[in-house]
């Protein structure tokens, strides 16, 4: 019973033998809708200018365990092979119904028009892994060329370039255009180059718009800085508020006396602080003219140092105003509002670059 076989992995050979007219492409594993069975298929490629008639191969297959599972050798034969043409990928070397991890080629004997060349004596060179292409630009490539298998780094080595598809062409298939996915090299890499150019100009686009942003708003924040700046130094240096005299208050209105008064007493009825003025006149005050003008009794058995006056103010200093009190707390106040109006003023500011603007 026939049955048909799905592609379940494939993987690049990671080396090509320097020399050799015959290079190993790689290994493709096959599972059979039927049975289940794992068909191992090797692909190769002519790169020699004459056509390739046959080719004996001798492959180790292994199990992830590093095990042996099959080792043989394999004939291609009625090929018809031109330069840059690949074979192999329908004929299977080896079936197995157990995962198969790896497989080993070597190469043995090319026929090339007939003719048989010794492949034994070539050596195997390793190659690194090709590099991927960032997925932007590999999605804009595919785009811009149509072809989706594009999603490699193209890369010059010593012993060859490797193509955007990720096949690797020796020096010895002097070949420009890829056997693979047919791609032109020269092409290629021109479409590259203007793509990356056209990402470079729009990154920096966007860093200048970033930039358009970014500097109003630092600036706003050095200068809400400087001003938090001076604001810290009006709280830590403030100079002292003059202080505010006690309002003066008018000596209450006295009735006139009997009789007139002279110069002098009428002087001391207009200066006199409130309520400091003459006592009623008894037998313990007393006024002469030597002793000039007495304001209180100063006799020792009575006099206290609360009864004395205060020396340098007004006598009514200690009492405090409504308009002192509102003073007061102005002065008190003012740094800490000013600071409040000013961090008020930054955060519009800042609000008004990122979400207004």
């Amino acid at each position: 019973m026939e049955q048909n076989f799905s592609l379940m992995a494939q993987s690049r050979a990671n080396y090509y033998t320097a020399g050799s007219p015959v290079q190993f492409v790689r290994v493709e594993l096959l599972k059979g809708d039927v049975d289940g069975e794992i068909a191992v298929c090797l692909t190769f490629k002519n790169i020699s200018p004459e056509t390739l008639t046959g080719l004996v191969i001798h492959f180790k297959c292994k199990d992830p365990s590093g095990n042996i599972l099959c080792e043989d050798d394999f004939y291609y034969e009625q090929l018809n092979a031109q330069k840059g043409e690949m074979f192999g990928s329908d004929d299977a070397v080896y079936v197995s119904d157990t995962p198969v991890a790896s497989v080993e080629i070597e190469q043995d004997r090319a026929f090339l028009n007939g003719r048989g060349v010794d492949l034994r004596g070539y050596k195997r060179v390793r190659l690194q892994a090709p590099r991927v292409l960032p997925g932007s630009i590999s999605r804009t490539l595919q785009t811009t060329t149509g072809n989706p298998s594009l999603t490699c780094v193209p890369q010059d080595t010593q012993y060859g370039w490797y193509c955007v598809c990720g096949a690797f062409h020796p020096n010895e298939e002097n070949a420009h255009v890829c056997s693979e996915c047919g791609s032109d090299r020269t092409y290629i890499k021109n479409t590259l180059t203007a793509i990356l150019e056209q990402a470079r100009q729009a990154a920096e686009r966007q860093q200048r718009e970033i930039n358009a942003v970014v500097d109003p708003v630092a600036a706003a924040a050095a200068t809400a800085a400087a001003a938090q700046h001076a604001i810290d130094q009006q709280q830590d240096y403030a100079p002292l508020a003059p202080q505010q005299p006690a309002a003066y208050a008018p000596a209450p209105r006295q009735e006139e006396p009997q009789y007139a008064p002279d110069e002098e007493e009428e002087r001391v009825r207009r200066y006199a602080p409130a309520g400091r003025l003459f006592e009623d006149t008894d037998d313990t005050d007393e006024y002469t003219e030597e002793e000039g003008t007495r304001m209180f009794d100063t006799r020792e058995d009575e006099y206290t140092e609360e009864d004395a006056p205060a020396r340098g103010r007004y006598a009514d200093d200690e009492e405090e105003s409504d308009e002192d009190v509102v003073a007061e707390r102005i002065i008190r106040l003012a740094p800490p509002i000013t600071g409040v109006v000013c961090a008020l003023i930054v955060a519009l500011s800042l609000i008004y670059h990122f979400v207004i603007a």
